[in-house]
């Protein structure tokens, strides 16, 4: 289960998440351009290594900086790069703020600091719409430049694997508690404090902690989390709106009205709709095996 709450908590995160470039550009350096000691910044830092070699200290490790290799340094975390006499790199780089980093979910997570990029091509590209949407500062620049970097996070997380991770931290362990007995007592009436119960944490404590992880409130999850088991419901053949009210512990008209907020549909449209597209993807499967 601790697999599957791994992911719920990262999902739940970068579905809020906003990104903001505060600076992005590619560079050339060599040993004299670079400074004898730590840098620290208050923001993410994205670095690309596009060609060349050299070393990266950070964490009191020392790291092959090598092409094709992609960084993120943690905001507040000291790292240094050093370069020989005659060594030369060139880096992508951009320095990004996300909200919620206040919550400092990447450590938290313990993402690794880099990755061994398998397309470079496709990276570099993606840095490269970054600078030239930064430079034109259009009416669409800011949106496409978020784009841009929600498509660099998404590669960088795909590229890891997260849910093997063998020591998860205090806190994963916690919500990982919190999370399955939300999943395990949907159709009861779910209080904050019996969910605080579950990790002896004081409920005033315990709701900051919460949606310092989630994002949400412990109450705003436990409502999110009764949609997503009641629209999965509803799409059942024998299914009906009071039953599936019933298993995620509300009364109809509190559910209905919940749901419409939701999905934009009452839970009967939604189960209208969510079969008349079922149906629509059947007969179009039916017609292309005919027409084979």
């Amino acid at each position: 289960m601790m697999k599957t709450n791994y992911i719920t908590i990262m999902m739940k995160h970068f579905e809020q998440m906003h990104v903001e470039v505060a600076a992005a550009a590619e560079t050339v350096l060599d040993a004299s351009s670079l400074k004898d000691k730590d840098a620290v910044y208050d923001c993410h830092r994205f670095l690309f290594v596009k060609s060349g070699t050299g070393k990266l200290f950070a964490q009191n490790k020392e790291i092959p900086l090598e092409k094709g290799k992609l960084f993120i340094m943690l905001a507040g975390m000291p790292h240094r790069i050093v370069l020989e006499a005659g060594e030369t790199a060139t880096l992508q780089w951009c320095h990004f703020r996300s909200s919620y980093e206040d919550r400092d979910l990447y450590r938290t997570l313990q993402i690794p600091y880099y990755i061994q990029v398998e397309d470079e091509a496709a990276i570099s590209g993606i840095f490269v719409r970054v600078f030239e949407e930064s430079a034109r500062n259009g009416l669409t620049s800011k949106l496409k430049i978020k784009a841009a970097m929600l498509e660099l996070i998404s590669y960088y997380l795909d590229s890891l694997s997260l849910i093997d991770n063998d020591a998860p931290t205090d806190e994963l362990q916690k919500i990982d508690m919190v999370l399955k007995y939300i999943d395990e007592h949907l159709g009861d009436n779910i209080t904050v404090e019996n969910m605080a119960k579950q990790v002896y944490l004081h409920p005033n404590y315990f709701i900051v902690f919460f949606k310092g992880i989630l994002g949400y409130s412990p109450i705003q999850y436990v409502n999110l989390r009764r949609m997503e088991i009641a629209k999965n419901l509803l799409l059942q053949p024998n299914s009906n709106v009071s039953s599936v009210a019933g298993q995620v512990g509300m009364q109809i008209y509190y559910f209905s009205r919940m749901f419409k907020a939701h999905t934009g549909l009452t839970p009967s449209r939604f189960r209208k709709q969510a079969a008349f597209i079922a149906a629509s993807s059947e007969a179009e499967s039916t017609d292309r095996e005919e027409g084979n």
